[in-house]
């Protein structure tokens, strides 16, 4: 059964941010990156737990072509995103989103 998944606040501006950036960077590569996570947002949207348990309770889904991942709380009727989190940043900045 499809949950829906809601954006944390903070995961959606920092998703935002990132669109952003990559559309500074080259016409057409913000809408291209937007469209990626939004794949991967529909992609755990069907199978969350096609994605192994990461760190915190979380699950974390990649995104092709982008430094960036996608990472979400499973709850009993909704998906939570709680970061869209590029790669190289420190990996548990997010942690306080789960409360």
């Amino acid at each position: 059964m499809k949950k829906p998944a809601i954006f944390h606040p903070e995961a959606e501006a920092e998703f935002l941010a990132a669109v952003a950036y990559y559309a500074d960077k080259a016409g057409g590569l913000g809408e291209r990156f937007y469209q990626e996570v939004r794949r991967v947002v529909s992609e755990i949207e069907v199978e969350p737990r096609r994605h192994g348990p990461w760190r915190h309770g979380t699950r974390r889904c990649r995104a092709k072509r982008f430094p960036y991942a996608v990472i979400f709380a499973e709850r009993s009727d909704r998906l939570i995103v709680v970061a869209v989190a590029h790669g190289k940043r420190h990996p548990d900045y997010w942690r306080e989103r789960l409360a």
